[in-house]
């Protein structure tokens, strides 16, 4: 089933119901991870590679992205840059990434609840368009604000494209998801509250159904999560199959809408991925015969950011005239229920 409208969201609808952005996350987090006793390991690791780190100065703070690449690094290049292990090892290192990850998996877990006790109208609106359009959404947020209000209960492999292609709503998300489990977490899970979402049982990927983290005295539960990193990586299975998702969504839409989504200036696969799909909407889909399909033609592009640069990036990947509105989504759901009702 071909989706005729296709929303591409980003961290701009997340930052309208509280959520941190990639910007201000380690200032917002710092609090949280202090009373963890999280801090003065990780103000270390920042201090290291940025001396005039001082946590009582939310301007000296690295963003996430930084942060995590910076890390990524000297993980990489650890012992090639000494002769000798001495107290701090990669071990230690990568132990406090993981801890930072999952920290903020668990924060964002309590975000989302506290977001949806009270849905903004505009979010509700917005929820309703998409089921009334079947559209399909491709989401580069790992929360679950949409997952919970489109499927609820009836989540299921369908839901987000991995299963039985049927028509929408459905949610594809290539940065991964906070209720998405490898195989070696997910078979700790319950089997009345997980279902199979990917490949076999023995090695494959597992959701859980309750939109919260899991609970458990035994271990702690790392979500399938793409870290905010600028080499990202995306060998594995399900991450490709997402991506070849992605290109065919966007392969044959009429219309596509960008949602606070600014495709950062580092993010050279969701570039690629994008002009996939926009390339083929001119000169066809490619089939598995290696000919393509007669195209489509080019979709009517609505890009809606309080960033002009941001939708300039988002133009340039798109390679034809966009309809653009500099607004956040809230102000933008408005006027269009405006429209609506006229």
């Amino acid at each position: 089933m071909k989706a005729k409208s296709v929303y591409v969201v980003g961290a701009g609808l997340s930052a309208g119901l509280g959520f941190p952005t990639i910007a201000n996350l380690l200032v917002k987090m710092w609090a949280r991870l202090d009373a963890k006793g999280l801090s003065q390991d990780l103000a270390d690791v920042i201090r290291f590679h940025h001396p005039n780190f001082n946590a009582a100065l939310p301007d000296s703070f690295p963003n996430i992205e930084a942060l995590l690449s910076e890390m990524q690094a000297n993980s990489q290049l650890f012992s090639s840059s000494r002769p000798a292990t001495g107290k701090f090892t990669s071990e230690k290192l990568d132990q406090r990434q993981q801890e930072l990850l999952l920290e903020l998996s668990e924060w964002f877990h309590e975000l989302q609840q506290s977001s949806l006790k009270k849905s903004p109208p505009w979010l509700k609106k917005l929820v309703e368009k998409i089921q009334n359009e079947k559209a399909i959404v491709i989401s580069f947020n790992w929360d679950l604000v949409l997952d919970q209000l489109l499927f609820g209960e009836n989540v299921c492999p369908d839901s987000y494209g991995l299963g039985v292609q049927c028509e929408g709503p459905q949610l594809i998300k290539p940065h991964g998801s906070l209720n998405w489990y490898l195989h070696d977490t997910g078979k700790h899970l319950q089997g009345d509250k997980t279902f199979s979402l990917f490949g076999d049982k023995e090695t494959g990927m597992y959701a859980f159904k309750p939109f919260r983290a899991p609970i458990s005295s035994r271990r702690r539960y790392m979500p399938f999560i793409v870290p905010p990193v600028y080499s990202k990586h995306f060998e594995d299975e399900i991450s490709q199959h997402l991506w070849r998702r992605t290109v065919d969504v966007l392969s044959t839409a009429s219309e596509v809408t960008f949602l606070g989504y600014s495709l950062p200036e580092a993010d050279f696969h969701a570039r690629f991925i994008l002009r996939c799909g926009f390339h083929s909407q001119e000169y066809g889909e490619l089939k598995s015969d290696g000919n393509r399909a007669r195209p489509t033609g080019r979709a009517r592009v609505v890009i809606v950011d309080p960033s002009e640069a941001a939708a300039r990036r988002v133009a340039s990947a798109v390679g034809w005239s966009c309809t653009y509105h500099k607004a956040k989504i809230s102000e933008w759901m408005k006027e269009e229920s405006a429209a609506q009702s006229v």
